[in-house]
Parts: structure tokens; sequence; C-alpha cells
């Protein structure tokens, strides 16, 4: 499959997918790099109330609601 073939299907996407697909592709990309990893690493060794939901994140970021297209 070409990068245009994909280009297209992922536009095809909506919102809630296209922020997955993103995810993913940026921990790919991570991945690939150990003196990130070894970084945050370091900083996910913390109890999972210190962390914010997508949701929260989302409205930190005031980035619209999963499912509106504003």
């Amino acid at each position: 499959m070409s990068i245009e073939m994909l280009k297209k299907e992922l536009s095809a996407l909506d919102v809630s997918e296209q922020r997955q697909m993103t995810a993913y592709l940026v921990a790919l990309q991570d991945a690939g790099d150990a003196a990130y990893s070894q970084k945050l690493s370091s900083k996910i060794d913390k109890s999972a109330s210190e962390f914010a939901t997508l949701e929260e994140l989302d409205k930190r970021l005031k980035l619209p609601e999963i499912g509106s297209r504003e």
C-alpha cells in the first residue's frame, strides 16, 4: 500500500480513530529512540492516580470532544 493510499484511508477515519492512529505512530517513533525510552521510563514510575485521563488532557488542550467536529 502506498503512502498516498494510507493518507486517503486515514482521512476517512473519525476523530477518535485518527487520535488513536496518531498515538500509535508516535509510539512507534519513540520505541526506536533508546534515550527517550529511558527518560520516559523514569517519568512513568508513578502511581496511576498521578496521571490525567485522556478526557482531562483533551480539556486542558481545548480539543473538541470525541465525536464532534468543531
